[in-house]
């Protein structure tokens, strides 16, 4: 019986030895274990900054490549107009009933001018525009197309899409924030870029429509000075891409040349970015002087625009 109780008291004694030192180890562990949290919690802020940053800029180079391969794919294309035929059959309808009751108007005013040699000048002039927009009118959807043709021609002989890999190539930033400004303003001159093309594109049918009416407008003596607008507006947003490829080949022969001004690294991603980013500001002027020729057709347009020309240079 003794012998039993001395047993268990040498049991209890190693128990009690391992747990002893079972507490000295844990108590080690403890220690190193908040010591790393502590220096991991005060190290959080700064990663968290540099992991948003990082996202961020990660994001914005992304997205850049995405506005540029979009922006290429919309510049050598258009639309094919024979998808709509049908609308512009319907224009067309109202137009050629237009056009009978020009041929009327011009009736009716050689009979009350006839005895006017004047009038009767006035009325072979409009005869001969009246021949004219037949013709015109006959081969307009033609002569649409001709243009879009031509300017696609003139695009792609200018540039391709093989330029893409200049504006899409990644670049290299010494800090994340220094290329999260740098970035910021770039992808929405890229957007701009986009934006414009795309809007063109989407335009291509509405201007197909417009077409000949501006025709119209324009072989009729007392809306001739619309017609013309009208058509000047159609030329420019159709031949745009045409001044864009232009671009593209003078900043794709700049890249391509030995130019030390550029062999710096942040010198080229300036370039680079802010170079694609000024087709939009070259494709957005275009649209306002597109639309600004259209306003001041008005007379009291540019009656109030020149007297506010006029007083600034006054004042001056």
């Amino acid at each position: 019986m003794g012998m039993k109780y001395a047993l268990l008291a040498l049991i209890a004694l190693i128990l009690l030895a391992g747990t002893s030192h079972a507490d000295s180890n844990n108590s080690t562990n403890y220690g190193d274990l908040i010591s790393a949290l502590t220096n991991a919690l005060a190290n959080l802020p700064g990663r968290i900054v540099d992991s948003f940053f990082s996202y961020t800029v990660s994001g914005l180079a992304s997205s850049s490549q995405q506005l540029v391969d979009a922006s290429f794919k919309f510049m050598f294309s258009t639309p094919d107009p024979a998808w709509f035929c049908t609308p512009y059959n319907g224009i067309m309808a109202l137009v050629e009933s237009l056009y009978s009751l020009s041929l009327m108007g011009l009736a009716l005013y050689f009979i009350l001018r006839s005895n006017d040699a004047e009038g009767r000048a006035n009325a072979k002039k409009w005869m001969e525009n009246m021949l004219a927009l037949v013709i015109f009118l006959a081969f307009s959807f033609q002569i649409f197309r001709a243009m879009l043709d031509f300017s696609t021609f003139l695009a792609t002989s200018a540039a391709s899409e093989s330029m893409k890999s200049i504006f899409t190539s990644p670049l290299s930033f010494s800090s994340s924030v220094f290329a999260l400004v740098i970035l910021l303003p770039a992808t929405a001159g890229m957007f701009l870029t986009f934006l414009t093309l795309l809007l063109r594109y989407l335009l291509i049918p509405f201007l197909l429509f417009l077409f000949p009416i501006a025709i119209f407008l324009y072989f009729t003596p007392l809306t001739q000075r619309w017609g013309k607008a009208f058509l000047s507006v159609i030329a420019s947003v159709i031949f745009m891409t045409v001044l864009d490829a232009l671009i593209l080949l003078g900043l794709s022969s700049l890249f391509n040349s030995s130019d030390p001004n550029l062999a710096d690294s942040l010198a080229r991603a300036f370039a680079v970015l802010f170079g694609f980013a000024a087709i939009g500001l070259v494709n957005l002027l275009m649209f306002v002087l597109a639309i600004l020729s259209i306003i001041l057709q008005n007379n009291t347009v540019r009656s109030i625009v020149g007297f506010a020309v006029a007083g600034k240079v006054l004042t001056r």
